[in-house]
């Protein structure tokens, strides 16, 4: 045991945080480059602590900047950032940035348009203003669907719309569904029943995102996977991307649905770090907070924007001012991948990883590898050079400390014990 405790602990050198179990008009604030040239020297240290990571065989790092150009691309194992792998969740900002680029080209006239102005049969009956008692759905917004606050959720709610819970099948587990995407957005429409006041309530599910695929297609004329490749192949400049795979489905879950790699999924990172391809006024709504009436509360990744979180992670404190000065936004899956970009350094930063099938069991490990890297980029990108200081970077400085022992124990336990984290 003690030789399981010191592989564990091993390449927990350097951490940064715990876990228990801008006006529209002004747009995102510019992404500085960094004050000096990065090298290989610069980077070094960081990849030395890499190569000593025992808890998770194959992986990726990349880190770039406004420049466009990755300052340092990372693999460890047999993995390259040219190996295809399965999103999860982290699907979801790409996603949804596709859908705002239909709003930024005037596809759809607003974020505030209403659903039901482009969707022939969702209701449009406004008069609704409690959601428990009547159907409200008629009051949803393209906004709301983008920032999973349409109220829409996808357990046992009781209440208006004429919903009922899930079962355990429905149309949305079908990729290949035969009577095509729209159809199963209707099923879907008219199965769940809104859990809150569209614009008061936030779930974090794939009901809102697989919706406005309908707003989308009916904006547009469009079929799903046509708007995929416009919208976002095309648009981003991937060629190592689907949307439910090479085969491109018919019916696929939009929230889940990527398959890329880290060579492209860093071109979107880029793209949405210095507003390249969508305006600088739409990057700056996408990435405000649409829950701050969650704020208080406990934050397991932080507030929500469009398709992902402005990160406050695992904190019993609600979202901190810290998290809010921090201003990281990031959108981890569930096998590992978690992508972020840091507007305070001006950098963005992904952990490409796929920990399936009997690895599943050890996908959250990553998260804290991410939280453990950090630290000590942020040092980099703000100048501060490694190879000239080891005694700062390469010993128990605090700054580059923070994990807590409920989080090693968590770390080791999955790794051990992996049929704990099943």
């Amino acid at each position: 045991m003690r030789a399981l405790w010191t592989l564990a602990l091993s390449g927990l050198w350097f951490a940064d945080a715990r876990r228990s179990s801008t006006p529209k008009e002004r747009g995102p604030r510019k992404a500085p480059r960094p004050p000096h040239h990065h090298n290989a020297t610069t980077w070094g240290p960081l990849q030395q602590a890499l190569d000593g990571w025992l808890l998770t065989e194959n992986f990726g790092l990349v880190v770039g900047n406004a420049s466009g150009k990755p300052l340092l691309s990372y693999t460890h194992g047999n993995f390259s950032l040219h190996t295809v792998v399965e999103t999860a969740s982290t699907s979801k900002w790409p996603i949804a940035m596709m859908f705002a680029g239909m709003v930024d080209d005037g596809t759809i006239s607003s974020l505030d348009a209403l659903a039901s102005d482009y969707v022939p049969w969702w209701s449009k009956d406004t008069s609704c203003q409690n959601a428990s008692a009547c159907d409200a759905k008629g009051n949803v917004t393209v906004r709301q669907l983008l920032s999973f606050t349409s109220g829409f959720d996808d357990g046992d709610t009781a209440g208006g719309g004429g919903g009922d819970d899930d079962d355990g099948s429905t149309c949305l587990d079908d990729e290949h569904y035969l009577l095509g995407y729209d159809a199963c957005a209707r099923e879907t429409y008219n199965l769940y029943n809104l859990s809150g006041a569209p614009g008061a309530t936030w779930t974090y599910n794939s009901l809102h995102l697989q919706l406005m695929g309908a707003v989308a297609h009916h904006a547009s004329g469009l079929g799903i996977q046509a708007i995929v490749d416009k919208y976002l192949r095309k648009a981003y400049g991937l060629n190592e991307t689907w949307c439910g795979g090479p085969s491109n489905p018919r019916n696929p879950e939009m929230a889940v649905c990527l398959q890329t790699t880290g060579a492209d999924y860093q071109k979107f990172l880029a793209a949405q770090l210095t507003a390249s391809v969508l305006s600088p006024a739409m990057v700056a709504e996408s990435e405000k907070s649409h829950n701050d009436f969650d704020k208080g509360g406990y934050q397991l990744y932080g507030l929500y924007g469009f398709g992902h979180f402005l990160e406050c992670f695992d904190s019993a404190d609600g979202f901190t001012d810290a998290c809010a000065a921090a201003q990281v936004h990031a959108d981890p899956g569930a096998y590992g991948y978690y992508p972020l970009i840091d507007r305070r350094h001006g950098y963005y930063l992904q952990l490409v990883a796929y920990e399936t099938n009997e690895f599943y069991p050890r996908s959250g490990i990553p998260e804290y590898l991410r939280q453990l890297v950090k630290p000590l980029v942020d040092a980099v990108m703000r100048g501060d050079d490694p190879s000239s200081n080891e005694q700062r970077f390469e010993h128990h400085t605090a700054e580059f400390n923070g994990l807590s022992m409920v989080d090693v124990n968590y770390i080791t336990d999955c790794f051990v014990n992996p049929k704990h984290c099943e």
